[in-house]
């Protein structure tokens, strides 16, 4: 399993943040895959390095200055200390983007929603076609043309998807295989519910849920079961677990995360999250 997602866009992530955070302001995404190769680290898409569009799409990266963003800084700091919460921060990063407020906007995250959507509900991956299907069923906040939507579920787009949750600890997907030429197969591969996740990634997806309910910070916020599953799904956890991660992220972050439990589950989150809360 890490052999495959280091040769795949990890490597170019790895090499992004380290020549962004030690070297910013190289003009040229080619000095800066020269740096990185000349340093000993790998790179995978050496002619576009598309891993700048992403960071700076997080909020990570000002690809204008070509350096790490303050909330950069935080993140790089982040995956030095803990990879793990770091690798689940990028998933919630990546997830929370599209929004139903802004439909238009951000239809890649739009589309990584939906492929972890489906992983989740039928424990299963995907044709593309599957996931075609998938959307136009369910139909809700979509204003996009079928050929929009076939762009998006494209294998290339779904594969992509997959080198974000490949890394993720618990595993949510096992036994895909690699030949030595770097190919993937997915024959026989399986996806499956995490038992838990961190407690960083259970909040980033409750003020994401918060916000897609069209309530703000400070706000008293009641979560019904529906709310529940969303959190899940954005967690990519077990339903049975939410109890045990809201309880686990209660603790871990008292200072921002508030509950009341008459007559059902209502919270406050005081704030947006940062990344150096996580630390």
């Amino acid at each position: 399993m890490a052999r495959i997602h280091i040769l795949k866009g990890f490597s170019d992530l790895e090499g992004a943040l380290w020549v962004l955070k030690n070297h910013p302001g190289l003009p040229a995404r080619s000095d800066i895959v020269g740096a990185i190769l000349e340093s000993g680290r790998s790179v995978t898409d050496k002619k576009r390095f598309e891993i700048l569009q992403l960071l700076e799409e997080w909020g990570i990266a000002d690809n204008k200055k070509k350096s790490l963003t303050p909330k950069g800084e935080d993140f790089y700091a982040l995956w030095q200390s803990n990879w793990n919460v770091a690798i689940d921060v990028l998933h919630g990063l990546q997830y929370s983007l599209w929004t139903r407020h802004a439909p238009s906007q951000n239809f890649a995250s739009y589309a990584y929603q939906n492929v972890c959507s489906y992983l989740w509900e039928y424990r299963a991956l995907p044709r593309t076609q599957d996931l075609i299907t998938y959307i136009y069923n369910q139909r809700e906040h979509l204003d996009h043309s079928e050929s929009s939507i076939a762009n998006a579920f494209s294998s290339k787009s779904v594969n992509g998807a997959y080198d974000w949750l490949l890394p993720l600890s618990p595993p949510v997907l096992e036994g895909i295989s690699e030949s030595a030429m770097g190919r993937r197969n997915y024959k026989g591969a399986r996806f499956a519910r995490r038992r838990y996740c961190s407690p960083a990634l259970f909040l980033m997806g409750l003020s994401w849920g918060v916000m897609e309910m069209g309530n703000g910070f400070g706000d008293l916020v009641g979560f019904e079961e529906e709310h529940r599953t969303q959190i899940c799904r954005f967690c990519l956890i077990d339903e049975l677990q939410f109890d045990f991660m809201f309880n686990q992220t209660l603790r871990r972050f008292s200072q921002l995360l508030k509950v009341r439990r008459s007559s059902g589950l209502y919270i406050v989150i005081e704030r947006d999250p940062k990344i150096n809360d996580f630390y």
